[in-house]
């Protein structure tokens, strides 16, 4: 009667065990996430690379659940955010694990903190941080050593590929850390557009190679104002802080250039659906009038910062965080990053242009 009653409890247990696992995974509103970009979305890829370029250091990640961790915010990111309401885990960094052997297919983030789509941007300030191509190169790597034994088949992978979203956050350091430093440098001005129009073409040949493996649902987001930036609205404005409208209208003309690309390519890449995230509108109507959002303070960054715009190290941060645009000299809080977060994945008012990620993830 013992083990009646007990190989009935082991069967009950093993269904209830089965039953949430088969919620849990129903939850998914994708199969993966694949994050490609820079300090925006990087979770500590540049933690295990020799280089100056990180934020492994407090008081990054005051707020994170496992303290410091290579993001450079408070808290959790905009990749962090994302991953979370398509009902997958965080992803892990590339460089943090054996991919191999890691056996969770919900995807990897890949970006590395002072890259840019250039291969060359932020290399010779900070030499080994990973670009673009390097990033995709390290995706294709992922395919070949974690997708495919896993998956077994190659409709498995392609299937797989096909519904999970690849989300691009890159752009602002091949003018922060290119362009407008290589101007300063040379004491020479740099035609922007040729600049640009370059930029936007290299983009367009990446997006390409990602698609060429197999990606088909894209989230592009496009340079934020970079002339609303607290590092540049400091060093320019620092009694009366307002935006500056030439480093604005520099990312503003890009953007346009991106724009036109991803409309083209969405056209030209059979099965290819885009969604442009529009980073720079949002940064923009943040620091403009940051209380229509729940927030106080649109300029002045949360931590001390460096002249380099990074946090001081182990300063002390302000207390009101949920009421702070930005954390440091360049990136949003986590209240920030959710505002955005919540607005591109389920919202109306086309922060992320023609529909949002979860519209794209049900397609």
């Amino acid at each position: 009667m013992a083990k009646k009653i007990s190989s009935i409890s082991l069967l009950f247990v093993f269904n209830i065990i089965s039953s949430s696992f088969v919620f849990s995974e129903a939850d998914k509103l994708a199969p993966a996430l694949y994050v490609f970009g820079d300090s925006t979305v990087d979770v500590g890829n540049n933690n295990n690379i020799d280089t100056h370029a990180k934020s492994n250091y407090l008081p990054y990640g005051i707020d994170f659940p496992d303290g410091v961790s290579g993001r450079p915010t408070n808290g959790y990111n905009m990749a962090d955010l994302i991953a979370q309401s398509l009902g997958l885990n965080l992803l892990p960094a590339i460089n943090s694990i054996d991919v191999s052997s890691y056996n969770s297919i919900e995807g990897f983030n890949y970006a590395s903190s002072s890259s840019g789509i250039l291969s060359q941007t932020g290399t010779d300030m900070f030499p080994g941080i990973m670009s673009l191509e390097k990033q995709i190169d390290m995706f294709k790597d992922t395919i070949q050593k974690q997708l495919k034994p896993r998956l077994m088949s190659q409709d498995s992978l392609n299937e797989h590929l096909s519904k999970s979203i690849f989300f691009l956050v890159t752009g602002v350091n091949d003018f922060a850390l290119g362009l407008l430093r290589n101007e300063r440098k040379s004491r020479q001005s740099i035609d922007h557009e040729a600049f640009s129009n370059d930029l936007v073409q290299t983009y367009a040949s990446h997006l390409e190679n990602l698609y060429e493996v197999g990606a088909r649902k894209f989230v592009v987001f496009d340079v934020e104002a970079l002339g609303c930036l607290p590092l540049n609205v400091q060093n320019a404005f620092p009694e009366n802080p307002r935006c500056l409208d030439d480093l604005n209208s520099l990312a503003f003309n890009f953007n346009q250039m991106l724009y036109q690309m991803v409309h083209d390519l969405g056209s030209k890449l059979n099965g290819a659906t885009f969604i442009i995230g529009k980073n720079y509108q949002h940064t923009l109507n943040l620091v403009q009038n940051p209380t229509s959002f729940g927030l106080k303070e649109g300029f002045k960054p949360c931590c001390e910062i460096t002249h380099y715009g990074t946090c001081e190290a182990k300063n002390s941060p302000c207390n009101e965080r949920k009421q702070y645009v930005f954390f440091d000299g360049f990136h949003p809080t986590e209240a920030a990053y959710r505002l955005l977060a919540s607005e591109c994945f389920s919202g109306t008012s086309g922060t992320c242009f023609p529909l949002n990620v979860q519209l794209l993830a049900a397609l």
